[in-house]
């Protein structure tokens, strides 16, 4: 989601861009028969600079003073205030839940191979603060019938089931993927806001509450 379409930009504009957060841009130019805007860094900031917005990347570019990422809704129009609370309001202390480590850049979803068991890991909620706005978790891992490390979403294993296997810390909100993100180090936590990278509902059983 944009704040404004192609129409209402013109050539002269001051304008922001969430791909160079900080740095004011001008529009120099704009290709009426492909809807490509063209920003340059205007003269007198010492540093040089070009970027071309196409309708895809169109969710970049904002006529408002955004000189900081927290000022920025994601591509999907969303805030990071409204992921945070999204994720606290369907999650309880104690709640074992999965993270998947996400890609980088425009394109990316998940990786490896989408939601799979391999690009996983669990976490325990241990503590939901929204006074201060944080949350804290702990990685967990089960033992398996087998013996076997457990360390992706099982619908065998109870959260009570699941042991702690590293300290709680606070998890961080962050824009991955140009997408608002809660993330324990590579894996993000709210994937289920994510595009399902198979095209499906990435929605699904995220604890096992018995």
């Amino acid at each position: 989601m944009t704040d404004a379409s192609f129409a209402d930009y013109a050539v002269g504009d001051r304008v922001w861009c969430l791909a160079w957060v900080g740095q004011p841009f001008e529009v120099v130019g704009k290709d009426e028969d492909h809807e490509v805007i063209a920003l340059e860094i205007p003269e007198g900031w010492g540093v040089s600079g070009q970027i071309d917005l196409y309708p895809e990347t169109m969710f970049m570019l904002s006529k408002e003073h955004r000189d900081q990422i927290w000022y920025w809704p994601d591509r999907s129009g969303q805030r990071y205030d409204e992921v945070f609370g999204r994720f606290v309001a369907r999650h309880i202390v104690g709640q074992v839940v999965p993270g998947y480590v996400v890609g980088e850049g425009l394109a990316g979803h998940v990786a490896p191979g989408g939601y799979e068991p391999k690009a996983a890991m669990m976490f325990r909620i241990t503590s939901i603060d929204t006074g201060i706005g944080q949350v804290l978790v702990e990685p967990v891992a089960a033992i398996g019938p087998a013996n076997e490390l457990i360390h992706a979403p099982s619908s065998g294993v109870a959260d009570r089931d699941w042991r702690a296997c590293g300290p709680a810390i606070p998890i961080r909100i962050e824009m991955k993927l140009y997408r608002w993100v809660l993330t324990f180090g590579a894996f993000a936590l709210n994937w289920c806001d994510l595009p399902d990278p198979h095209g499906g509902d990435s929605r699904g059983t995220v604890s096992n509450r018995t």
